[in-house]
């Protein structure tokens, strides 16, 4: 009777070709259904979409179309190091395919429903690895995907993340159940892919949850021989007791993939290194606190009380929670700290609380995704951040509410272990219609919950695709001669034009952007001042500034600036949903040009031959001995050539060198070490991974 009962449950965590359909099909149509407005052409609008990600995918797609690698981003302020940047992804293989394939819209639109749908996959397939049957296992796919991540669609990493966080913990799995060199070389080739992607906070969450999880694993299974998989039982020692298996081997390996995947990933981690060192997080506590972002302890209550309080419109505008007991000095937001499973969901989970429901489930899984889960929870309060800010890795990123993925995937699988157990005398057509039902109850609950926290709307012409109506744009292309920089209130979003504009905004960016030389202000401190005043007009023309855009008309313009035009603008009044309200151009009237000279009676003649983003050519003739500055950052990796022949640049915020009377050609070329020996040292690991993946195996 009990040989039967186990043959039956081998049989049903059995994982079939056809089952990887079934989940495919499924995480597809739900990916389609829920961002159906992004599969029919429409886009995102909110958060950072257009403020941060498009900016970044501008020059990415125009580099691609050129042939060129986009090291250097020269739109944001006075420009920065594209690949280096820490959300950009310029070597992460999807990004590498769709920006060369699609237009950016698009493009933007098949990561988000192509990540949505393989993290379904993945997340499935990971929880059949906690001894999960199909359909729970399906449902538990659904609550972590679509509980967690639609209320951070604004931040393309998130999803990025919620893909290979299942996926890294499969192959984890794998290598832990039987370990070899081609499941040790794809975990690593995993990991590597991750932290391609650019965007390190939940990669870094991922490689710690890959140890917690390879470390409990082997320590609650260790004494329990797998009764379930049909696999032989441990050999017996004299004393007749089972031998138990080291876990330093298996962890030590789990920590080896990791290190390297690091190396994989070389190519974009040595770059962001060196940015980081020049970088606000250096030193610049004011502006970097890794505690922004936490879960305020008592808004774990979320997971029951949305519907009728944490999760109203009042509440989250009111933003209530920061107001709670046991909340810690430091910003946070309802899209950081969202955490939601459902609540039938978590009356699933209130039942594994009953000790006599729990007997029969005899799984590791429990203790392993409880004690990961609360760990999790316990961290995204930020109480902890006083000790693990003077950690490496810790310090490094700023969110502890992003822990809750773990919570969220621990929290999946707990949902499922106990729909499982409560399904277990059930017949398969009954386990399939309960699952369905509660399929059809769960989703809809989770999106209301999302689209009430969440800070972006799909629309359905995205301002992408508004850049041919936009006049600013035609305005702005009219006047390329003169280089055209604009001072505007939106940081970034005016990159969309073509056009360089600072302010600046950037997640991890050279220091020097977040003192006051660059950051100027962008419209008068009271209505009846005077804009700019003479000292904010000399701060304009150091940084070349030829243009201002203003929302509002400025009541007392300077007489060095002049008003061009007045209009309601296609992309700027979309993504600001300003309705049919004017948006004001004004021309700096002096012009200030991309190019300084000091002495400027120096300056014979000048004539720009190349202006690239990691490239500018120009000739200049002088008539005495002069110091010949470009108005864009100076930045480690930068080059100078004079004539052919190398020089040595002069210290300073701008790219500056001295030269000599007479006519001279002068070429700036970014191309730095750092990339470099990152290519190098990624490429030769990844042939090494290949050969170890690829090598026939060693049977004793």
């Amino acid at each position: 009777m009990t040989s039967s009962r186990e043959e039956s449950v081998d049989k049903r965590l059995t994982v079939t070709w056809l089952q990887w359909l079934l989940a495919a099909v499924i995480g597809s149509a739900l990916s389609l259904g829920t961002w159906w407005g992004l599969a029919t052409g429409g886009g995102l609008v909110g958060g950072d979409t257009y403020t941060y990600f498009m900016p970044q995918k501008v020059v990415l797609a125009e580099a691609f179309a050129n042939g060129e690698i986009p090291l250097w981003h020269n739109l944001t302020g006075l420009g920065y190091p594209l690949h280096a940047e820490s959300q950009a992804g310029v070597f992460y293989p999807s990004n590498q395919i769709l920006y060369r394939v699609f237009d950016i819209n698009t493009a933007y639109n098949v990561s988000i429903l192509m990540h949505y749908a393989l993290a379904f996959v993945f997340a499935w397939r990971f929880v059949r690895c906690q001894k999960v049957t199909q359909w729970p296992a399906l449902l538990a796919a659904a609550i972590y995907v679509y509980g967690w991540f639609p209320a951070r669609v604004s931040l393309e990493w998130s999803i990025i993340g919620g893909l290979w966080l299942p996926l890294c913990l499969w192959q984890t799995d794998r290598l832990i159940e039987r370990a070899s060199w081609r499941r040790f070389s794809v975990l690593a080739l995993c990991l590597g892919c991750h932290l391609l992607a650019g965007h390190f906070a939940l990669a870094f969450i991922c490689q710690l949850t890959l140890v917690g999880y390879a470390a409990l694993k082997l320590f609650f299974c260790r004494s329990q021989p797998d009764q379930s998989t049909g696999t032989e039982q441990p050999p017996e020692q004299p004393s007749g007791r089972a031998a138990v298996p080291s876990p330093v081997k298996p962890v030590a390996m789990v920590i080896a993939a990791i290190f390297s995947g690091l190396a994989v990933a070389s190519v974009q981690l040595l770059p962001t290194y060196e940015l980081k060192q020049n970088s606000q997080r250096e030193g610049v506590e004011k502006e970097f606190n890794p505690a922004y972002g936490h879960m305020p302890p008592l808004y774990v209550s979320q997971l029951v009380a949305s519907w009728w309080y944490w999760h109203t419109p009042e509440i989250i505008v009111s933003r209530q929670m920061r107001d709670t007991p046991g909340t810690i000095d430091a910003e946070t937001n309802a899209v950081e700290a969202h955490l939601y499973l459902g609540l039938f969901p978590l009356l699933l989970l209130c039942l594994l609380l009953n000790k006599q429901f729990r007997q029969g489930m005899d799984r590791p899984a429990l203790k392993i995704w409880g004690c990961l889960s609360l760990a999790a929870l316990l961290y995204a309060t930020g109480w902890l951040m006083p000790v693990t800010r003077h950690l490496p890795g810790f310090a490094f990123f700023m969110g502890p509410g992003r822990y809750t993925i773990v919570a969220a995937m621990g929290g999946s699988i707990l949902v499922a272990l106990s729909l499982d157990q409560l399904l277990s005398r059930s017949s398969a057509a009954m386990r399939v219609v309960t699952v369905i039902a509660i399929g059809l109850i769960t989703l809809p609950d989770l999106a209301w919950s999302s689209n009430v926290v969440t800070n972006a709307v799909v629309v359905e012409r995205p301002p992408m695709t508004l850049v041919d109506q936009s006049w600013l744009e035609e305005t702005l292309q009219d006047e390329t001669a003169s280089m055209p920089r604009l001072l505007a209130p939106g940081p970034n979003l005016c990159n969309l034009l073509g056009t360089s504009c600072v302010p600046q905004y950037l997640g991890i960016g050279p220091a020097v952007y977040y003192t006051d030389a660059l950051q100027p202000p962008t419209g008068p401190s009271n209505e009846d001042d005077e804009f700019p005043s003479a000292e904010q007009l000399v701060q304009l023309e150091s940084l070349g500034i030829t243009h201002i855009v203003t929302l509002d008309q400025l009541r007392r313009p300077a007489d060095a600036i002049e008003l061009v035009n007045a209009a309601p603008d296609a992309i700027l009044n979309t993504v600001w949903g300003r309705g049919r309200d004017s948006c004001f151009l004004y021309r700096v009237v002096s012009i200030p040009q991309r190019h300084a000279v000091e002495p400027a009676a120096a300056l014979t003649s000048f004539e720009l031959l190349t202006a690239e983003p990691g490239r500018v050519i120009f000739e200049v003739n002088l008539a005495d001995a002069a110091e010949v500055s470009w108005r864009e950052l100076m930045y480690p990796g930068w080059r100078v050539t004079v004539d052919g022949r190398e020089a040595e640049p002069t210290e300073g915020l701008m790219r500056t060198v001295r030269l000599d009377s007479g006519r001279h050609t002068v070429e700036w070329r970014y191309w730095p070490s750092s990339f470099m020996y990152g290519a190098a040292f990624s490429g030769l690991t990844l042939l090494l991974l290949i050969f170890a993946a690829v090598r026939p195996s060693r049977r004793n």
